[in-house]
């Protein structure tokens, strides 16, 4: 079952983070532990054998809820937790949910598209750019990818002036 993460548990987290994403995708140690006293930002984990296995870091918008980051620890990887985690996440929501990926180009990024496919996601076409979220990171390319429905064009743009306005302002 997914909990609220412990203020304790946030090393550990952070390890997982810098082992499942680029290091232009998250935050440095500090800004991302900073961002457990925002109001709208929450980190949902999962526990195996006592172990946080994976984890949702998401943002409760007006309209939709962001994915910022989903990963599962490397060891519990293949076996279906990753999509017992979003399902289970996903029947929990009320609103639409949002999360970006890397441009479906290679092979990682395409399976990381169907991936979120395979769970009920769609791939919208409009291009995104995640700035750069700290001195010496790059900008990404990105694409969102949005549940249970594609994103009409005004929601896309309404979801992208909210994320530039309230999650990207924390850089």
């Amino acid at each position: 079952m997914l909990k609220v993460l412990h203020d304790e548990q946030f090393d550990e987290l952070f390890q997982i983070i810098e082992q499942s994403f680029p290091i232009d995708e998250y935050r440095p140690y500090e800004s991302q532990r900073a961002l457990l006293s925002q109001p709208h930002y929450r980190i949902f984990a999962y526990e195996k054998d006592r172990e946080l296995a994976g984890f949702l870091a998401t943002w409760e918008g007006p309209e939709f809820i962001f994915i910022e980051h989903f990963a599962v620890k490397e060891r519990f990887r293949n076996g279906g937790l990753g999509s017992k985690l979003l399902q289970d996440f996903l029947k929990q929501q009320r609103k639409p949910v949002v999360l970006e990926i890397e441009l479906p180009e290679e092979e990682l990024e395409k399976r990381r598209a169907n991936f979120y496919k395979r769970n009920g996601f769609n791939l919208n076409p409009w291009s995104y750019v995640q700035p750069a979220l700290a001195k010496g990171q790059s900008p990404v390319p990105l694409v969102i990818m949005s549940y249970p429905e594609p994103l009409q064009v005004q929601q896309f743009q309404s979801f992208k002036d909210w994320v530039y306005t309230n999650v990207y302002s924390f850089i």
